[in-house]
């Protein structure tokens, strides 16, 4: 069906509302094509954005939710899980840069326990807290230097050991 506004969905209908798998192409560029329920995306399905942004996974009352992988424009990459259009549980984050980050996610942000992984050598193991190392965790860098111990904030604070590198 397309509609006046340019904007056209195919595929299935009951009950006055799209159900079951379609496509729907927004008049911006946008495209989602999957599983719909009472006429929203639900179940599996890809959406992509006209700027080449996507992503492909779960999807319950119209938002991410499950598992999925999203790619963004610049090249990032998450890979994981989803809850109400946001990544929250375990997942993997790929930076264009290279650097990576595996562990917890709560809205977007890393919580709870992970690692990163540098570009540059170096990785980080522990605690996060909204986004930042925070509580126990090990910092080593990549000429051998280490930090094991307390977090606050993404700074070393508290109880902790240095190893002096190369």
């Amino acid at each position: 069906m397309k509609y006046s506004s340019g904007w056209v969905y195919e595929g299935n209908w009951y009950d006055d509302q799209w159900e079951g798998e379609g496509y729907e192409w927004y008049v911006n560029g946008n495209i989602y094509r999957g599983m719909f329920h009472r006429g929203k995306a639900h179940g599996r399905g890809t959406y992509t954005w006209a700027n080449g942004e996507s992503y492909s996974g779960d999807w319950s009352k119209g938002l991410k939710h499950g598992k999925g992988r999203w790619k963004g424009v610049n090249g990032d990459t998450y890979i994981g899980e989803w809850k109400e259009g946001k990544a929250n549980g375990k997942g993997t984050h790929i930076w264009s840069n290279g650097d990576k980050y595996k562990g917890d996610w709560l809205d977007f942000l890393k919580e709870g326990k992970g690692t990163d992984v540098f570009s540059n050598g170096d990785t980080y193991s522990g605690e996060y807290k909204k986004g930042w190392p925070d509580g126990w965790g090990e910092y080593s860098w990549d000429n051998g230097a280490t930090y094991v111990g307390e977090w606050k904030n993404g700074l070393k604070h508290g109880k902790g050991h240095w190893t002096k590198g190369d």
